[in-house]
């Protein structure tokens, strides 16, 4: 099975044509040889680019010398509204106490912590299903939404309060594209950046009540006795200075896990909801693996690293559409890669969406084949060639939290319904601030019977 994809480019092309529907789709502008390629360079004005595909390279800029190679200044330009000062867009000693920070807030709320908040919104969306045509980036994104709020709250997340920040961020993603394409061109921004920040505001307001209502409610040494991440962060202390995080620096850590948690996990498992609705087999093997693991009783956290059929459908998913699609970085350094000159301020892409497709390094690397990665599968690809969650200092935090939600929300839909394709056309894949379908995602939805699996 082929899933969705973009048809790349036979050639590059240029011109206002065409980077009108890079400002659309940054997967627009990706050839044939994109595939193929270690090193690739094009131009911009004012700037030149590097894409990095060499799996070496990548080891060396992610987990080797990762400060040789920060966060471009683009992607703090065009997350900072939104997101603050957060590890999303800091780079050196301020990115690094950061996470030190939030390396204590999730060690406060350990995964097994919050199992039971997350299983609490997991039956939440249960009840909200109903048979018929179900909006899958709706549905995915409230309850990943509800489980990163009530880990960092302890508080559900009411159906129009999901609406309302599904809504601001939809924005948000496709301003920051065409604003970010503008600025390349070296052309001004107009009125994207004050629609932007209208966006950014509906979200960070809403998150800015819930933190000021916890600082003004409890102590630290109330937080220390919490179970939940803002717990985690108010109590956390600075080992290199003993110092804590103010209200801002909170909820701009805050914002950075609120959106990344819930909107990348939101992505991925809207894709996984496409494909098991085009895979009715698959579907019933991943329900008989949760029936024998659970025997009939609710999933305990113990199970989830049983599911290993499931957890490969996952993986499986990930590598097909990577959330976050690239990684950008900048070279503070002349240097030489793979032969080619790359001066100081240059920018070198990463690109996981390119990785996890390369004709090099993977068999049938468009084909949705999710026994390449459970326990039969081939043998691993060449390090540096699968990163959905990054490498190195900066992967993800919460790589762990999204294997684990991921898990028990698959896991509750599969016990109670049985997923078909909608009738119209396959999701066009468009490539933003994250991977998701152009025009949303639907598959019919029914109510799992005795003999529906098997229809």
């Amino acid at each position: 099975m082929i899933p969705p994809r973009p048809e790349p480019l036979a050639q590059p092309r240029l011109g206002l044509l065409w980077f009108a529907r890079v400002a659309h789709s940054w997967l627009d502008a990706l050839t044939v040889k994109s595939y193929h390629m270690l090193l690739g360079q094009f131009r911009l004005p004012g700037m030149r680019v590097f894409v990095v595909n060499d799996p070496a390279w990548v080891e060396r800029m992610l987990i080797a010398e990762p400060h040789n190679y920060p966060k471009h200044r683009l992607m703090h330009e065009a997350l900072e509204p939104l997101l603050g000062s957060s590890p999303f867009t800091t780079n050196g000693p301020l990115w690094q106490r950061q996470r030190r920070m939030l390396d204590q807030a999730f060690g406060h709320a350990r995964l097994g912590r919050v199992f039971g908040l997350m299983q609490q919104a997991c039956n939440d969306m249960q009840a909200r299903l109903q048979a018929g045509t179900l909006d899958v980036d709706g549905a995915m994104t409230h309850v990943t939404a509800d489980i990163v709020h009530r880990t960092i709250f302890s508080l559900p997340l009411l159906a129009q309060e999901a609406d309302t920040l599904f809504g601001a961020f939809t924005r948000y993603q496709q301003l920051a594209q065409r604003a970010v394409f503008l600025k390349l061109l070296r052309l001004p921004p107009l009125w994207l950046n004050r629609s932007k920040q209208r966006q950014a505001a509906i979200i960070r307001g809403f998150l800015a009540a819930r933190v000021r209502e916890r600082f003004a409610s409890r102590s630290t040494d109330d937080e220390a006795q919490g179970a939940d991440i803002l717990a985690g962060l108010r109590s956390a202390v600075d080992p290199q200075d003993g110092s804590r995080l103010s209200e801002t620096e909170v909820l701009d850590q805050i914002c950075m896990l609120f959106l990344a948690g819930h909107e990348t996990s939101a992505s991925a498992l809207s894709w996984c909801l496409y494909l098991l609705a085009e895979s009715s087999g698959l579907q019933q093997t991943l329900r008989d693996e949760v029936a024998a693991t659970t025997q009939g009783e609710p999933l305990q956290a113990g199970d989830v690293r049983k599911l290993v059929q499931l957890h490969a459908l996952f993986r499986e998913v990930l590598r097909l559409y990577p959330p976050v699609g690239y990684f950008p970085r900048e070279a503070v350094a002349d240097q030489v890669i793979r032969g080619s000159q790359v001066r100081r301020g240059d920018a070198l892409l990463v690109f996981p969406w390119l990785l996890h497709r390369h004709r090099r390094f993977w068999v049938e690397p468009d084909a949705f084949e999710p026994g390449r990665f459970d326990s039969q599968g081939s043998a691993d690809p060449p390090k540096g060639t699968y990163l959905p969650f990054g490498m190195g200092a900066r992967a993800c935090i919460g790589a762990g939290f999204a294997m684990q939600e991921a898990a028990l929300i698959l896991s509750t839909l599969l016990q109670h319904h049985c997923l078909r394709p909608a009738p119209g056309p396959a999701p066009r894949v468009v490539g933003r601030l994250t991977v998701r379908s152009a025009d949303g995602i639907r598959v019919q939805l029914e109510a799992l019977h005795a003999g529906a699996a098997h229809d």
